[in-house]
């Protein structure tokens, strides 16, 4: 996981303009990942490990729209839209219950 999500936030980071300053990899109970806005810091949950690439890049893409529109705002799922268009399939695959093959 820390390499395939290095590998994204890598690609991902400059497409959208945003500098991450850390990110880390925990194991969380209830979220796929977390974004501290002011302090531009990324956390994964361990769990990602599991899943499909194709989940792993939404989360991440998730999080680097944080760093630009803190909340769920409709601005922030325009963003989603734009950065990755099918991203209401990746988050649907991400939250079934079976793993990744």
């Amino acid at each position: 996981l820390r390499e395939v999500a290095g590998d994204l936030l890598a690609h991902w980071a400059p497409v959208m303009h945003v500098q991450v300053r850390e990110w880390h990899i925990k194991r969380m109970k209830t979220r796929w990942g977390t974004c501290n806005y002011s302090a531009h810091r990324i956390w994964l949950n361990l769990a990602l490990a599991e899943r499909p690439l194709e989940c792993v890049e939404y989360v991440v893409v998730h999080e680097l729209c944080h760093l630009l529109e803190a909340s769920h705002s409709e601005r922030f799922w325009k963003l989603m839209t734009k950065f990755l268009p099918d991203w209401p399939e990746r988050r649907a695959r991400l939250n079934q219950k079976e793993k990744a093959e």
